[in-house]
């Protein structure tokens, strides 16, 4: 059988393609199993919008408001005074790593909240509910 760049882009439909996922592979709202982190993500492509927020033990809490991070390779990266954030995906999990820890802590958490690396699974994305500077972390159900 005669292979054409038709069979060719069917066959990378099917097998799921070729090199990373697209970024857009990565919109939608995750929620860890008790509702205590909510991470929202707006893929740009090249960059993405994110914004986490995560409820620890006594209530404790650590927000990263609105951030936009650009494509480096096989993750997107921010850096907001002290804090680099990086975010990336893979077959199983988003990850949010944040570094230094003890600069993220202090810059987005309150007291006896930390932030080093909230790991996500990609079966709690959902969809966003509304466009992405529509959503309020503390306003909006996003997690239950």
């Amino acid at each position: 059988m005669k292979t054409t760049a038709r069979h060719w882009l069917l066959g990378v439909c099917l097998i799921g393609g070729a090199g990373t996922a697209s970024a857009a592979d990565l919109t939608g709202v995750y929620c860890d199993a008790q509702g205590n982190d909510t991470l929202i993500v707006d893929d740009q492509g090249d960059s993405v919008r994110f914004e986490l927020s995560s409820w620890q033990g006594g209530g404790h809490h650590c927000g990263t408001g609105r951030q936009t991070a650009v494509r480096r390779g096989d993750h997107f990266e921010v850096t907001d005074g002290a804090c680099t954030l990086t975010l990336a995906g893979d077959d199983a999990f988003i990850l949010l790593e944040a570094s230094p820890s003890d600069g993220c802590t202090r810059q987005y958490c309150g007291a006896r909240a930390s932030l080093t690396s909230l790991r996500l699974p990609l079966s709690s994305r959902t969809p966003l509910p509304m466009a992405f500077e529509d959503i309020s972390l503390m306003e909006t159900l996003l997690c239950q």
